[in-house]
């Protein structure tokens, strides 16, 4: 691995502890620690971004993966959608959602 490559792995890595650390609005809303949870949104994250999945289908994925809500899925998509919004700001990219809250 070239110093590049190094840099651009150390510059990742701290952008998903950012990412995974980052006290969202609403967390109580979702039972399950929320660096799990978090790190789901964050390996979907290009496919809400794309159009290909939603943010209904993401909350799917996430229960599907064994995170537990506590509060109705209309109140947990608030969070989910802090935290998308959060990884396209430390990404600098854009975040158009099919379906927004």
């Amino acid at each position: 691995m070239n110093q590049q490559d190094d840099k651009k792995m150390k510059e990742r890595t701290k952008k998903t502890e950012l990412i995974l650390s980052y006290q969202v609005t609403g967390e109580a809303y979702i039972a399950t620690d929320s660096s799990e949870w978090k790190h789901i949104v964050l390996i979907h994250f290009n496919r809400i971004q794309r159009g290909d999945i939603t943010l209904n289908q993401l909350l799917s994925i996430m229960k599907h993966k064994g995170v537990i809500f506590s509060q109705h899925d209309s109140l947990v998509k608030y969070p989910v959608k802090e935290c998308l919004e959060y990884i396209a700001k430390i990404s600098d990219t854009t975040l158009e959602m099919k379906e927004l809250v």
